[in-house]
């Protein structure tokens, strides 16, 4: 019985280092997994280059030092990309999700396009195939622009129909309208001016003048030909 013993001992040492062996291996490849693709989802306007490119998760790194805050601190610095959301997948597939900002205007400036959000940030878009948006000239900051999107998005039917805009620091904002008319509204108080003109509009006797000068509060210049265009 004893000699039987240790034959059988002798194969249960052999089965059990085996098993350390491979499961040891599996332990290891586990440890040694990367991050081998990182696919970006949604995309229209944004270059895919430029998020790989200004994100710090690259293939080929380690699986285990995936970190989701720098990763969300990343892609919140790339304008354009109002919100997202990303996943690893246990395989080492990145995917990030992105929903891209909706462009309100395109700013035209020293022979540069860029195009800009509501709030009159730059959005980081490499495609050009938008169309009927407002077209911006001259220089302009953005927390006076913000205050005119806001103050537009209030008059919305006076906003569909602006084509191009050029705004002056401390004279004002001149709207070119698709009705071949032009608006010049002051640095200051527009929201104020917008009702004056609204009611303006509604008479009849705009009916006759395509160019309203609204820069000086309380008083209204009128004309029958579009001095914008000449001015």
């Amino acid at each position: 019985m004893r000699n039987f013993l240790i034959p059988l001992l002798s194969l249960l040492l052999i089965f059990f280092i085996f098993k350390n062996f491979f499961n040891y291996e599996n332990f290891e490849k586990k440890m040694e997994k990367n991050i081998h693709k990182i696919v970006i989802n949604n995309l229209n306007n944004i270059d895919e280059d430029k998020i790989l490119r200004n994100i710090n998760v690259k293939v080929g790194q380690s699986f285990w030092n995936f970190n989701s805050k720098k990763l969300a601190n990343d892609l919140n610095k790339i304008r354009g990309i109002k919100s997202f959301s990303f996943k690893m997948e246990k395989d080492g597939v990145l995917n990030i999700f992105v929903i891209e900002d909706i462009p309100f205007m395109v700013w035209k400036f020293s022979n540069k396009t860029k195009y800009l959000n509501d709030k009159g940030e730059i959005l980081d878009f490499s495609k050009k195939n938008f169309k009927d948006l407002i077209v911006l000239e001259g220089q302009v900051n953005q927390e006076k622009l913000m205050m005119f999107n806001k103050i537009m998005s209030l008059h919305n039917e006076l906003k569909q129909n602006i084509q191009r805009i050029y705004y002056t620091e401390n004279i004002g904002w001149r709207l070119f309208l698709k009705d071949k008319s032009c608006l010049y509204l002051p640095d200051e108080k527009i929201d104020k001016v917008l009702n004056v003109y609204k009611k303006i509009k509604k008479s009849k006797i705009s009916q006759n003048f395509k160019y309203f000068d609204m820069r000086i509060l309380e008083r209204v210049y009128l004309n029958k030909d579009n001095k914008c265009l000449i001015s």
